[in-house]
Order: C-alpha cells, then sequence, then structure tokens
C-alpha cells in the first residue's frame, strides 16, 4: 500500500507540473497574440500604456472612433479599449484591467446607444483566459456573470477546457481566429460596403436597460468623477432609418443617460441626427459605420472635443 501512495503521488505530482508548464506555455503565447480578441488585453497587460484618453464602448466603439484622428486634432494620446460584442459589464472590467496596468487617464470618451445598458452574454468569452489565473480581481469581477469556477483559478489547463482554436494558438498552431491587419491603437478599420438585410427584417428596436448594468455604470461613473476623469459620453451615428424604428425609445434613452450625465458631470455629444447618419455610404449595417463614415465621425468628435476641453 505504502509502495502504490507513493507512486501515486509521483505520478500526481508529474502530472500537475506537466499541466502548469504547458498551461505557462499557452497563457504567455496567447499574451502575445495579435488575435483581434486578445489584442487590447495585451496592449494593456505588456505595453504598459500612457494615455491621455480612453475611447471605451462595444464594436460601435471599436469600428467608429478613430485613434489617429483623435489624437491628430486634439493633441491627445488616445488608446480604444472598445469590446467587441459586449455591453457596459464588460467594457468597466477592460478599464478596471486597464487602471491596474497603466496610469490614470485624463479623459474617457465613452460610446452609449440602445444596447450599453445591458448584461454581456458570453461572448468570446475566452478573452479573460490569459490572466484568469494571475489576476484575482479580475477573477473575482467576472467569476459569477462568466460562470467561472474555483477550477478556473486554480487548476492548471481547466480553462481552457473546450476552446480548441484558443489552445491552437496558444501553442503555435493555425488557429481560426480574427487577425484585423488595421488595428491602430484600438481602433479597426472597416471596409465594407452597406448591407441592409438584417436592418430590414427588424420592425422595431427597444431601449431598455439591465438594472445590474445600470448599477455597474453608474458605480463607474462615480467613480471616475471620484478621481477627477472627465467624461464625455458619445451617441455615434446611427444609420437614420435603425433611429426612426426606435420611435419614442429615442426620447426614454436621452432622458436616461442625460439623468446620469447630471448626477455625474459628464458632457454628452449626440450625432444621432448628424448628417452622416443620413447615408448609407457610410455605414455597412444600421448601427456600424465603415471606414469612410468612421472617419467623418472621428475628425467631427474631434474638432467638438478639442472645443470642450477648451472651455
Amino acid at each position: 500500500m505504502k509502495r502504490f501512495l507513493i507512486k501515486l503521488g509521483i505520478t500526481v505530482a508529474v502530472l500537475l507540473a506537466a499541466g502548469y508548464g504547458l498551461d505557462w506555455l499557452i497563457t504567455n503565447n496567447l499574451r502575445q497574440s495579435d488575435a483581434r480578441m486578445f489584442h487590447t488585453y495585451n496592449a494593456i497587460y505588456n505595453g504598459n500604456l500612457q494615455c491621455d484618453a480612453l475611447v471605451m464602448g462595444s464594436s460601435r466603439g471599436q469600428v467608429q472612433y478613430s485613434t489617429r484622428i483623435l489624437d491628430s486634432i486634439t493633441s491627445l494620446n488616445s488608446y480604444n479599449i472598445s469590446v467587441d460584442g459586449r455591453c457596459i459589464d464588460a467594457e468597466v472590467t477592460i478599464y478596471n484591467f486597464y487602471r491596474r496596468h497603466c496610469p490614470k487617464p485624463k479623459l474617457i470618451i465613452q460610446n452609449i446607444d440602445w444596447g450599453t445598458l445591458q448584461m454581456s452574454n458570453g461572448y468570446e468569452r475566452e478573452q479573460y483566459l490569459p490572466y484568469l489565473r494571475s489576476d484575482r480581481l479580475l477573477f473575482n469581477e467576472i467569476k459569477d456573470r462568466e460562470d467561472f469556477t474555483w477550477a478556473d483559478h486554480y487548476l492548471p489547463l481547466w480553462r481552457y477546457s473546450g476552446y480548441h482554436e484558443t489552445i491552437k494558438e496558444g501553442l503555435g498552431l493555425p488557429a481560426k481566429m480574427a487577425r484585423p491587419k488595421n488595428i491602430d491603437k484600438g481602433f479597426i478599420a472597416t471596409d465594407k460596403e452597406w448591407d441592409g438585410s438584417a436592418f430590414q427584417n427588424i420592425d422595431t428596436i427597444d431601449f431598455t436597460c439591465n438594472p445590474d448594468a445600470v448599477n455597474i455604470f453608474d458605480h463607474y461613473l462615480a467613480q471616475c468623477q471620484k478621481e477627477g476623469i472627465h467624461v464625455v459620453m458619445v451617441y455615434a451615428p446611427f444609420y437614420i432609418g435603425a433611429t426612426r424604428k426606435m420611435g419614442p425609445a429615442v426620447d426614454s434613452m436621452f432622458a436616461l443617460y442625460q439623468s446620469l450625465a447630471d448626477r455625474y458631470g459628464c458632457d454628452i455629444l449626440n450625432y444621432i441626427y448628424d448628417s452622416i447618419s443620413y447615408d448609407t455610404l457610410n455605414f455597412y449595417n444600421a448601427s456600424h459605420m465603415n471606414r469612410q463614415g468612421a472617419e467623418l465621425f472621428s475628425t467631427k468628435l474631434a474638432h467638438d472635443l478639442k472645443e470642450l476641453l477648451q472651455q
């Protein structure tokens, strides 16, 4: 029996050592990955960004706010930390991650719209995996809403279970992951033409808020106010047809965000009814601008920000 326990102990020790070694290899390689879902987290974790301004939002933030244009007109050093396919909970999570690794920004350009104050649905949950064991605060912040368990934090390789493409990426093997070639400080220019098929199949667009999401947003704005960070909320252009399908919900949306802006001393810039919104040449779908639209919008925004910041 004693010999069996010794052999068992040696076997477990060898397996754990191999597991931790393989975990380190996968994690280290993912932290160097140029795949889209890891790009911003890696820039924060590895680069120690020194930014005056941050752009925050979902995919609408990621593909519509050109950091190059913002910087050239405002003389700021900005970085776009928007998170594709996510809502305010994930936006605040990456902001908190940024604050643990990088100096405090002076300005936050916060994209707001009808989908901001929802809770994310787990899209690309694997973006957190390379940092989950080393960053306990990240783990504690997202474990419940992203369904992570103690095993994901403590056991080697456990959190990678089922994520075959992520494992391949971590092992340096060919993996099916989006790798945009035109990422510029977090901004991804999109060269697509208008496709209104999805828009035509929608009768109405609602504005609804999740109470948990509103609380997250409220706390985040309160913290920014406490730390003296200037938050400018921005309604980027929608295709005007989509705005019309919101009906009276547009006014409810405006009222809620205005109440939060007033409470925490934020400014709001509204481009929903800007001329950009009336031309499908500026969009690749009803809620996302292509490169042309993003550059037009970013130029207008940058001039308005410059004037606002000089007041």
